[in-house]
């Protein structure tokens, strides 16, 4: 890779990683944050990859039923009511904060993520064990609510 082109991805990273394109439409959105990731830009006329088609999807297939499929706790009624609570795994609380969870009251182990992300995950298996400003720190850079199960 030439020096030209790493140096951009670079720059590329730097913006998504500290949020500084956040305002931006999606569509020159996701082309930055594909160029930091895989050095080139969409082919948004003639996608090719599976990479390139998601993000197609994103621009061009907006039903809004997909709002409730990315949160995890609502998707959660949304499968109790298609086939059966049976097949929900049980969850024990949700936070709008950090600081509401009353960690007392939780199970020896749990996992607590935030309710739209795929990052914001911390798996407790000894609660005497959590550090909870690491914890705390991992929630709230994902954002959102707190899901606990």
């Amino acid at each position: 890779m030439s020096k030209k082109k790493h140096g951009m991805r670079r720059i590329a990273g730097y913006l998504v990683n500290h949020k500084l394109i956040n305002w931006m439409p999606d569509k020159p959105y996701l082309q930055i944050f594909y160029y930091a990731e895989f050095g080139k830009f969409i082919d948004f006329k003639n996608p090719q990859t599976f990479n390139e088609k998601l993000n197609w999807l994103k621009l061009h297939y907006r039903k809004p039923e997909l709002i409730t499929l990315v949160d995890k706790y609502e998707v959660k009624n949304y499968i109790a009511s298609k086939i059966g609570e049976q097949y929900v795994i049980p969850t024990l609380g949700v936070w709008d904060k950090f600081e509401d969870i009353d960690f007392d009251e939780l199970p020896n182990q749990f996992v607590l993520k935030c309710t739209h992300d795929s990052g914001g995950l911390v798996v407790c298996k000894d609660k005497s064990q959590l550090d909870l400003k690491k914890a705390k720190e991992k929630i709230e850079k994902a954002g959102g609510k707190a899901e606990v199960v």
